[in-house]
Order: structure tokens, then sequence, then C-alpha cells
């Protein structure tokens, strides 16, 4: 389990230096779908029927993925750019 664990630590601190965004992207692209197909539409059940006491109108998993998919290419190439530019400066 100690093996996985630092595997997956060395792969995030590579990710803190990369600069090809695809490779930032997965990452993203994956944590925003993860997030807005199943946290949110379970919180949004909890605030609409039981706060609220409302019925439960459902989630677009449509819309869902592709706001992930914009959210993530563009923080991805954000970051990806600054890294680039924190390369060139140190060369």
């Amino acid at each position: 389990m100690r093996r996985y664990y630092a595997k997956f630590c060395d792969h995030y601190e590579s990710l803190q230096t990369e600069t090809a965004w695809l490779k930032l992207f997965v990452p993203y692209f994956l944590w925003w779908t993860f997030y807005l197909v199943v946290l949110l539409p379970i919180i949004k059940y909890i605030i609409e029927v039981l706060i609220k006491h409302k019925e439960y109108s459902g989630n677009n998993i449509g819309y869902a993925i592709a706001v992930s998919l914009f959210f993530s290419v563009a923080v991805s190439g954000i970051k990806s750019y600054g890294n680039r530019k924190k390369k060139k400066s140190e060369q």
C-alpha cells in the first residue's frame, strides 16, 4: 500500500511542473466530471428534497460533462502555460 501511495505522490509532484496541457487535462477532467455527475446531484437532492421539501428535478449529465470539459481545458491550459513560463525563466 505504501508503494502505491509513494507512486501517487511522485505522480502528483510531477504534475506540479508539467508543461504539456494534455497530461494536466486528464486529472482535472476526471475530478470535474466526478464532482458534477456524482457529488453535485447528491448535494442538490439533499437541499431540494430533505431541506426545502420540493420535488427533485434531476440533473443533466450532458451539461455536466460539457462544463467539466470546458473548465478542465481552461485550468490545464493556464497551469501548463504558467509552468512553461516558470521553466523558461529558470533556464
